[in-house]
């Protein structure tokens, strides 16, 4: 068993190495497949996208693969968004446990709409077309030891508009941390490093970034903080923050602000006062868990998305 672990622990760390040099030579170029970064699941909305250092955590599968090492026997989570104007998109994901390790599975799509055919001068040509993405994650956490996980998630994406399609395979690698005595969780990874085909004639490099944060479970109030900040190799820095509070042992209130903020020039109070903002609350009935999210883009709109989960 302590060879087995050996061996693991230096693949990893010459995954680790591999991977950080090929990503940091790519740095500075404006990246396609966007959507990758977005939220997918409504328990991440609601905690402000962070949550690469939660633990037994089934949407691993779309943050940290590290995450689902620690779930039970089988976890699944199923989640629908109500975008912007039109958008909408869906998610399922299913995880198992074996002793070889956690191996997990995700599908998401994403539906931007329809729109009207036209020219370079805004002529109707007649007709519409479609605009959609998806995604595809196979996931694998395996536990070092009792304090901690590591994990890597194999992923295809498709962008699709009109007859037009890219395709692009990416992997996410991290860990989490866990000291059980403080209530403490630290995790991290590089997400989203792979290659793209080109979409037409451009051929645009992957949203790859790298992650680092942790969860804290307050000592004398029912409250668990998550911190996170993530580094997006052109050049943006982003700050995660949000908290879970525990009113019942069946109702939990969310809150989440994330430093998108700052992007959505959010100079009208009235309208933008609570940019970049989310909250949601969690419904628990013994491994049943119902989440749902509203996430707020100023005066854009509003975002809403529900979610199921079970862990057997």
């Amino acid at each position: 068993m302590k060879k087995r672990m050996d061996r693991l622990n230096r693949v990893f760390v010459c995954a680790w190495t591999v991977l950080i040099f090929v990503n940091i030579s790519s740095a500075g170029e404006r990246p396609g497949f966007a959507f990758l970064n977005s939220e997918l699941s409504a328990r991440g909305a609601a905690l402000s996208g962070a949550m690469v250092a939660k633990r037994a955590e089934i949407h691993g599968l779309f943050h940290n693969p590290a995450s689902i090492a620690g779930i039970g026997d089988l976890a699944w989570s199923a989640n629908y968004i109500n975008h912007l104007l039109d958008m909408s998109g869906s998610n399922v994901m299913l995880a198992k446990k074996f002793e070889s390790g956690t191996f997990g599975i995700g599908l998401a799509s994403m539906d931007y709409g329809s729109f009207k055919r036209l020219d370079d001068y805004g002529n109707d040509l007649g007709g519409e077309f479609s605009a959609d993405d998806i995604l595809l994650s196979f996931g694998y956490g395996y536990e070092l030891s009792s304090t901690f996980s590591t994990g890597i998630n194999v992923k295809w994406a498709s962008s699709n508009i009109d007859q037009y399609s890219a395709n692009a395979i990416a992997l996410d690698i991290g860990f989490t941390f866990i000291q059980m005595e403080r209530d403490l969780s630290i995790g991290g990874g590089l997400f989203n490093l792979g290659k793209s085909t080109a979409f037409i004639d451009t051929e645009d490099p992957m949203p790859t970034n790298f992650r680092l944060g942790m969860t804290k479970k307050l000592a004398h109030l029912p409250l668990q903080v998550n911190l996170e900040g993530i580094w997006l190799t052109y050049g943006n820095w982003k700050v995660l923050a949000s908290g879970e509070l525990t009113i019942s042992p069946n109702f939990n209130l969310l809150l989440g602000l994330n430093s998108n903020r700052l992007d959505l020039n959010t100079s009208n109070l009235s309208e933008d006062f609570y940019s970049g903002g989310t909250i949601g609350f969690a419904l628990m009935f013994e491994k049943w868990r119902i989440d749902y999210a509203l996430s707020s883009y100023g005066g854009a709109g509003t975002l809403q998305r529900f979610g199921i989960s079970n862990n057997f």
